[in-house]
């Protein structure tokens, strides 16, 4: 342990020595590759001298910082039912003017990166009002099908999940008939809690489209879990 010590000792009086040279070789105007080379070998010296010390103390390792760094990854998949009395099982609800995004709760944790996988099997264009910024891609990033996008274009959209209270939207195009669109959107988890999302097309039941699904837990709303 003495001789570790003074290995330590010797080397930063050499790293000291060096960079006084340093300053020394630049005030007599010494070229520059010169000084690199000073100024390089004091580096590596302190380099070493403070990994033999940190070596000397502790467990701490590169690996286990780059580790500990990386951000957890929580992939969730959720299917777009239509409200047709036919299809795939699982895609359809059975129930005109209602369809449904299940699960419709949505469990991930705090701080992850999410990636929300939606298949949607509606094939109907429910279009936004008139001057609704809804078709926009919010709090995230989407593809459709692969394709990077920033919005869907109201002659396309089907649904969207929005969540107002974290800025977060995702719209939906419909789907081919008979078969799904792919949709992924990638966010990062907020801080826990629980968050609703709802679908602002007019999707559900009413004169106005606004009612049924619109309005119920397990359809065209549920809820974000953070824990």
């Amino acid at each position: 342990m003495e001789q570790k010590a003074e290995e330590v000792v010797e080397m930063v009086h050499l790293g000291r020595t060096r960079m006084a040279a340093a300053r020394r070789a630049t005030r007599r105007g010494l070229p520059v590759a010169v000084l690199a080379l000073v100024s390089g070998s004091a580096g590596v010296a302190l380099a070493a001298c403070g990994a033999r010390a940190d070596s000397g103390g502790g467990t701490h390792t590169a690996s286990s910082t780059a580790a500990a760094s990386q951000a957890k990854t929580d992939s969730v998949s959720l299917i777009g039912k239509i409200d047709a009395d036919a299809g795939a099982p699982g895609t359809f609800t059975g129930k005109e003017h209602w369809p449904a995004v299940s699960p419709s709760d949505i469990h991930v944790s705090a701080g992850a990166t999410v990636v929300l996988t939606i298949k949607e099997y509606d094939d109907m264009v429910t279009a936004l009002p008139a001057g609704s910024a809804y078709h926009s891609v919010m709090g995230g990033t989407e593809t459709v099908n692969g394709k990077r996008v920033s919005s869907v274009d109201n002659s396309q959209i089907a649904h969207t999940i929005t969540i107002p209270t974290l800025g977060i939207n995702i719209p939906l195009p419909k789907a081919p008939e008979g078969g799904f669109t792919t949709v992924r959107f990638t966010f990062r988890a907020p801080r826990s809690g629980t968050y609703e999302w709802e679908c602002m097309t007019p999707c559900g039941g009413g004169t106005n489209g606004m009612g049924g699904a619109m309005h119920m837990d397990g359809w065209m709303r549920g809820h974000l879990v953070v824990s």
